[in-house]
């Protein structure tokens, strides 16, 4: 084995293109352009759009959540989970994809939980799905249908979300175990082994056990529920693999997954062009919603 072959720590990376690989920063170098938008139209859609704010789901007290209301009877309600690399960001920068899911005829539930390292991953996990399961037994008290429950995911909110969807949520939660009906997932990461390898591991402090425990490629249920897998392909190459290789994985266990990669789009770009009104991500996802 060469000097370079033996420097590669994942796949056919060195240590500084794997710490390159999970860094969105780095290679969106506009990305403040996107947050500062993340928090001018979430401002907006709380303040033009029938909400119900800061409901605990749990004790902690970042367990709680926003609920933008629709008009529409008994209609499907989105679960959204945020991302920031699970350090960062709250519910208050994802207010805005409301105003798309509630034009629609959607209720849409933006969840807050504990971030990294004040909590550990699985707690932040453990707290995702609890707000799952308050929206389930709670959906009715808003006006939406507790069997038309989906769920949406960006960057680590992504990965958050995939552990949601492969919850056995019938002993664990004592729910039905399809309680989640879809899923939309985009720019997220579904094995944790590069994550724990990167210089993201300096406040993840996964260990070989945590990463099995959290990734979701490795639990994949024989019934899990229709997915929608997106990415840019104008983020790093490995977010890309790890997009395709959950997609094929989800696929190769006899499970519905469409795949969307959108050229030209980096991972912060992304986040806005998965919820844009006409866009292919946004109408593959109300076609699964059926609106």
């Amino acid at each position: 084995m060469s000097e370079a072959e033996g420097n590669k720590v994942w796949l056919d990376y060195t240590q500084e293109e794997l710490d390159y690989n999970y860094n969105q920063r780095a290679l969106a170098l506009d990305f403040q352009v996107y947050l500062d938008r993340y928090d001018t139209d979430s401002k907006r859609a709380r303040a033009t759009l029938a909400c119900r704010r800061d409901i605990a789901f749990g004790p902690s007290e970042d367990e709680n959540l926003d609920i933008f209301t629709t008009d529409k009877p008994d209609a499907p309600v989105v679960v959204f989970i945020h991302g920031g690399a699970w350090m960062r960001q709250s519910k208050e920068m994802v207010s805005y994809p409301a105003e798309a899911f509630v034009a629609a005829g959607a209720h849409y539930v933006a969840v807050n939980f504990g971030l990294v390292p004040a909590v550990t991953l699985d707690e932040q996990v453990r707290q995702a799905r609890a707000s799952i399961a308050w929206v389930y037994r709670n959906a009715q008290s808003f006006g939406a249908d507790p069997e038309q429950l989906y769920v949406v995911g960006h960057s680590s909110g992504a990965h958050v979300a995939g552990m949601t969807i492969v919850t056995d949520w019938d002993t664990e939660y004592d729910l039905p175990r399809n309680v989640i009906k879809g899923a939309m997932l985009y720019s997220g990461m579904y094995e944790l082994e590069p994550v724990r390898l990167s210089s993201r591991n300096e406040y993840m402090h996964l260990d070989h056990a945590a990463v099995d425990r959290n990734s979701s490629i490795r639990r994949i249920p024989s019934d899990g529920p229709p997915l929608i897998i997106g990415s840019g392909g104008g983020e790093h190459e490995e977010f890309q693999r790890q997009s395709k290789e959950f997609a094929e994985a989800w696929r190769a266990a006899g499970l519905s997954c469409r795949e969307i990669n959108l050229p030209g789009f980096h991972h912060f770009a992304v986040s806005f062009e998965f919820v844009r009104p006409g866009s292919e991500p946004l109408a593959a996802m109300l076609e699964l919603i059926k609106l």
